[in-house]
């Protein structure tokens, strides 16, 4: 057993061979393979903490040549993936060093193996973090156009699942997993898959439809042909999240979406008309009542717009009261509501200032005797 261990020690030693005096590699190859070992894991130990100072050089030296802070940000999250590949390599190296080639050494070979692959995983996630949060995005916001902003974090995430997805194929060959049959079987599986995921392919899609075709965007003030009214709070994959004005989240999908029909609040611009119904009895003039009305809506409600101007119309002459409809444009929806509220209360003081009666639904019974 100490003879196998010698030889792989010898065999290992072999590569620093162009570093390394011949006499000094001599000496260290009649030395106990365990203190060989260690002295694997010690230099790696020095070497990561070289590397990581090194690399924090120039690091800081970058900051200060570019504007930018993705190359920063990528430096600084790559010094710990660097430190660990490192040691894990020194770890490899002295646990080959020390193996009597039996199944326990061979199954401790891959599993550091396998850290680290899930190591250079994460690295490569962070990264495409990175990439998003301060490449992409930052081009993103330079543009005029909202349409890059929606659709980056969608292939993020689909980066991101596919990563994983190629290091476990990764991960599975080290493990002496034969992927060449596991490949060719995802063709088949994946034929089966895409029957049983027609659904949410159908919604991936119908997603990256919506934001293409510009239906709306992350903070619009939408309403569903379900009635369902909110803001939208997050476009993903599968579904677009709604937040109402009670703070609930409602998930709808958006193959779902793709087919409804919305009312968007936000487009083609902000401003939004609001329109107060109101009723008064029948014998009043209706010019004079529009008159009152659109004089007191001007005069009393501030932040409303001149164009258009204010306008009160009579609609109808229903079965108990002249019915009339205020209109007025505000500069931003958000104010609707509250603008609505205020017009109300201020109708109805006028019309009772005025002592123009309010109506309520009446029925004369005539009886013949």
């Amino acid at each position: 057993m100490e003879n196998i261990s010698v030889n792989l020690a010898v065999q290992n030693l072999g590569i620093f061979e162009p570093f390394i005096d011949t006499a000094v590699l001599e000496q260290i190859k009649t030395l106990n393979p365990v203190i060989v070992s260690i002295g694997f894991i010690v230099v790696s130990f020095i070497l990561a903490t070289i590397a990581i100072v090194i690399l924090s050089i120039i690091t800081k030296q970058l900051a200060k040549r570019t504007k930018t802070e993705f190359d920063d940000k990528l430096l600084e999250s790559a010094q710990q993936p660097i430190f660990r590949l490192i040691v894990i390599g020194g770890l490899y190296l002295a646990v080959m060093n020390i193996s009597t080639g039996d199944t326990m050494y061979d199954i401790i070979l891959k599993l550091i193996l396998t850290l680290a692959y899930v190591t250079v995983i994460l690295f490569i996630v962070k990264g495409l973090g990175i990439l998003v949060e301060y490449g992409i995005k930052d081009l993103a916001k330079k543009t005029d156009s909202t349409l890059d902003d929606e659709i980056v974090p969608i292939f993020h995430k689909a980066a991101v699942i596919i990563t994983w997805a190629f290091g476990l194929i990764i991960i599975l060959g080290a493990w002496g997993v034969d992927v060449g049959p596991f490949l060719a079987g995802l063709g088949i599986a994946g034929l089966a898959v895409s029957f049983a995921m027609q659904t949410t392919l159908s919604n991936i899609i119908a997603g990256v439809a919506l934001i293409m075709d510009k239906t709306f965007k992350v903070g619009d003030k939408i309403q569903l042909d379900s009635g369902d009214l909110g803001t939208v709070h997050e476009i993903s994959l599968r579904s677009t999240r709604i937040k109402t004005y009670d703070n609930e989240i409602i998930l709808v999908p958006n193959d779902t979406l793709a087919k409804a029909r919305i009312k968007n609040f936000t487009q083609p611009d902000l401003k939004v008309r609001v329109n107060v119904p109101f009723s008064v009895e029948y014998g009043n003039d209706p010019e004079k009542v529009a008159k009152l009305i659109e004089d007191a809506i001007r005069k009393n409600i501030k932040g409303i717009l001149t164009n258009p101007p204010v306008s009160v119309v009579f609609t109808e002459m229903a079965a108990s009261s002249l019915n009339f409809q205020a209109r007025l444009w505000i500069d931003h929806y958000d104010r609707a509501y509250d603008t609505k509220i205020e017009a109300n209360n201020l109708i109805y003081k006028e019309l009772n200032k005025a002592k123009i009666g309010i109506p309520f639904p009446t029925q004369i019974i005539y009886l013949k005797k």
